[in-house]
C-alpha cells in the first residue's frame, strides 16, 4: 500500500506517518523497485493503534514505550490493562483539577470572587 492509501485508511497525514516512522513508532516500510515506500497491513494496524492511543490521551513517549513492547512481543493484555489504569487515574486527576477551576469561574460569575473589591475600584 502506498502512503496515499495509508492516509485514507488511517486519517493521518503523510507528515504524521513519516514522523512516526522516524520516531520508530512503526515498522520501517519496505521499498519497492521504484523507490516508493510500501506499507503493509501490519503497519496500517500499528498506525491505527497509535492514533487510538493518542485519542485516549497517551503521550508520544508513552506510545513509544507501548510500541517497543509490542514489537518485542512483550505487550500482554495485563501490561496494557495496567497502562490503561494509570492513564485513567491521570485523567481523573485532571478532571478534578478542571472542576476546581470551573467552580472558581462560577463563583466569580456569581459575584463571589475574592478580588471583587479590587475589580469594583478599577471600574
Amino acid at each position: 500500500m502506498q502512503i496515499k492509501e495509508v492516509v485514507k485508511a488511517t486519517g493521518l497525514s503523510q507528515d504524521t506517518i513519516r514522523f512516526y516512522e522516524k520516531q520508530g513508532l512503526i515498522s520501517k516500510p519496505e521499498r519497492q523497485n521504484n523507490g516508493y515506500r510500501h506499507y503493509s497491513h501490519d503497519i496500517v494496524m500499528q498506525l491505527n493503534m497509535i492514533h487510538r492511543a493518542k485519542t485516549l490521551g497517551f503521550s508520544l513517549k508513552e506510545i513509544q514505550e507501548l510500541t517497543a513492547l509490542l514489537f518485542s512481543k512483550k505487550l500482554t493484555q495485563q501490561v496494557m490493562a495496567e497502562q490503561l489504569l494509570i492513564k485513567r487515574a491521570d485523567i481523573s486527576q485532571k478532571i478534578q483539577a478542571l472542576e476546581v477551576i470551573r467552580q472558581e469561574i462560577d463563583d466569580a460569575l456569581a459575584g463571589r470572587c475574592e478580588h471583587r473589591k479590587q475589580l469594583n475600584k478599577n471600574s
